[in-house]
């Protein structure tokens, strides 16, 4: 396959820093972060909590708060469908975009980006109980993403947000439009936020840890759910969480950060297989696996270290297996480098990593897994 042939990230993230105002100065809490997400595949980023996942994500609509947050770095490129109406310059005003170059959403004007959001790309956020407003009805909020970004009638609203509350599986869907969300359980909750992300057909949903607080029956179903409107639609997916289980079974590609950086990166079965970064490599070892007799599971030693105080050279070392004090670790931060076609890793301590060509990570892989 030529470059020319070679198929095209729907969305592009390179080189994103964000940071935010705090007691101590401004601090980075996304610093550096490159992704790829390709038509149809599904990306899981995972990490702890604080490392960046969700900023990443909401920095894709722009929907981090300014100030006190500052996009400082980076663009996020787009690249749009000649069925997308976002570059037409009736919509966008004075500065259209031509329909088959991507574009950097970071560039985009908040009359722009309410074109994008909902529309072309969707997010269901982590606590549907806070994220649903308490005052108005389940209809009302769904017809109120219809009827901003689709030229229909409001009955012809209502059908569709019928049809979208009977897609997420929620019985009886035309007498669900006149609920509250505190008239539901968490399960039917986070199933109204999917209803309302997917109603508009969005090419890209991000789902942000989409099962949190909810039990395992329910986050089984929830998971089941994405991947069969995924299948349906032939939609993307950014599937941000911290359970590994859930990025085994769902995702095509992973994305595991730390402190605001991507460490490691490559598709689910090389990272799986064969983890590189000792991050990564501690992850795992601290899962229980079926059939194995370990009496203890190993921990990561030590704790997230804060964003406005991070330690210098890479930093993970203070809790990292591999460092045996060696001054690499502490003066420099290894570049996110690809050690074998289409697996990345940031550790010095990484057989090849000297020799790993400094690319950006860029995985077009997408399995049937979630078909």
């Amino acid at each position: 396959m030529t470059q020319h042939d070679k198929p095209q990230p729907l969305l592009r993230v390179e080189n994103l820093a964000v940071s935010f105002d705090g007691p101590a100065g401004r601090v980075r809490a996304v610093n550096g972060v490159n992704l790829s997400i390709y038509p149809g595949q599904t990306l899981g980023v995972v990490g702890e909590s604080g490392c960046g996942k969700s900023v990443s994500a909401l920095s894709t609509l722009q929907l981090v708060p300014t100030p006190p947050g500052r996009f400082e770095s980076g663009s996020i490129w787009w690249n749009p469908t000649p069925s997308s109406e976002t570059g037409s310059s009736s919509e966008t005003g004075s500065d259209p975009v031509s329909l088959s170059q991507p574009v950097d959403l970071l560039k985009y004007s908040e009359k722009q980006m309410q074109k994008i959001r909902g529309n072309d790309i969707a997010m269901i956020f982590q606590e549907p109980m806070t994220s649903l407003n308490p005052v108005y009805t389940v209809g009302e909020q769904i017809l109120e993403a219809i009827l901003l970004h689709q030229k229909v009638s409001r009955s012809e609203a209502v059908d569709i947000a019928v049809q979208a509350l009977a897609d997420v599986g929620i019985a009886d869907a035309a007498s669900r439009l006149r609920v509250y969300p505190h008239q539901m359980s968490g399960g039917m909750r986070q199933r109204v936020m999917i209803a309302m992300a997917l109603a508009c057909q969005p090419k890209l949903l991000l789902a942000d840890e989409p099962t949190t607080a909810l039990d395992v029956t329910i986050q089984a179903q929830i998971l089941e759910l994405l991947r069969k409107l995924q299948a349906e639609r032939g939609m993307s997916i950014m599937l941000i969480t911290h359970d590994l289980g859930v990025v085994a079974e769902n995702a095509d590609v992973v994305a595991v950060m730390y402190a605001g950086r991507v460490v490691e990166y490559g598709s689910v079965h090389d990272v799986f297989e064969n983890p590189l970064h000792p991050y990564t490599q501690g992850l795992f070892d601290s899962m229980p696996i079926l059939g194995s007799s370990k009496h203890r599971l190993r921990t990561i030693e030590g704790n997230v270290p804060n964003p406005a105080d991070l330690p210098s050279g890479c930093p993970f070392h203070p809790r990292c297996r591999s460092f045996q004090g060696d001054e690499h670790c502490t003066a420099n931060d290894p570049p996110l480098r690809e050690i074998t076609p289409g697996h990345w890793a940031s550790c010095w301590h990484v057989d090849g990593h000297e020799q790993g060509k400094a690319t950006r990570p860029d995985v077009d892989v997408v399995t049937q897994i979630h078909a």
